[in-house]
């Protein structure tokens, strides 16, 4: 699938694609979707103008025939619009797979701010009645604690930078990170590790700016020079230098 990042602050998108194949189950647990198991993960592009609530959309069949369609928008930046965003993108899968059943959209925000600056989906008339609004499952990643997400499911470790506070120091941060790609290790299959750890450390750059490359390897025990994360950082430094020169 296409992976397109049109905003320079957007640095979660690919880090959230790369975690719904993941930790998809533990995603769908989060959101309070049922038998999370059962499901299975489909992306999808909508026609021409390739729409993705923040790159994609999970249409979601549950097997036993309960037809239910969930799509996600992992929100890292302000939009006083996404709303809005995904209503259409929902509206448009609807009217392009002819689909009448039911819908689960969802938004999953990294930081209180991003929540409270997103307006209300509603449309109003020229009567001022309300002609169309929705409600969608709302999840504030930095409300919950660590405790409470591992409750949910272990695998939401993965999520850790989102709980911790912007304001601790260096010591204390570095300490957080190793504690998180510890219990990766654990938790997640050895398989599944590399992935995992790439995709933490992509958090940890979103959740704690101004880091390097050096020390990110020493807070993870893990080379992220050839990873997402790490290309970022080089990508970053790259821009910096064309800047200043």
């Amino acid at each position: 699938m296409k992976v397109e990042n049109d905003d320079g602050n957007r640095g979660t998108d690919v880090a959230f694609l790369n975690l719904m194949n993941v930790s998809g189950e533990a995603i769908l647990k989060l959101i309070g979707i049922q038998h999370p198991d059962r499901f299975e993960a489909k992306s999808i592009v909508l026609k021409d103008k390739q729409l993705f609530p923040d790159i994609y959309a999970w249409p979601i069949k549950d097997i036993d025939g309960d037809d239910i369609r969930v799509f996600f928008e992992f929100q890292g930046y302000k939009d006083q619009m996404i709303r809005f965003r995904i209503a259409s993108k929902v509206s448009l899968y609807c009217a392009q797979e002819s689909y009448l059943g039911r819908i689960q959209a969802a938004i999953i925000y990294t930081e209180k701010k991003f929540h409270d600056a997103a307006k209300p989906m509603k449309i109003i008339s020229p009567d001022g009645d309300t002609i169309c609004q929705c409600s969608f499952k709302e999840i504030i990643l930095e409300d919950y604690t660590l405790k409470q997400l591992l409750s949910i499911d272990p695998r939401l470790i993965i999520l850790a930078p989102f709980t911790a506070s912007k304001k601790f120091k260096k010591k204390k941060r570095i300490s957080l990170c190793h504690e998180w790609a510890n219990r990766i290790r654990e938790i997640y299959p050895k398989k599944l590790h590399h992935n995992a750890l790439d995709i933490l450390s992509l958090f940890i750059l979103n959740r704690f700016r101004n880091l390097s490359l050096e020390e990110i390897h020493t807070m993870l025990n893990f080379d992220i020079s050839k990873t997402l994360a790490g290309k970022q950082l080089i990508e970053i430094g790259e821009q910096i230098g064309v800047k200043q020169g």
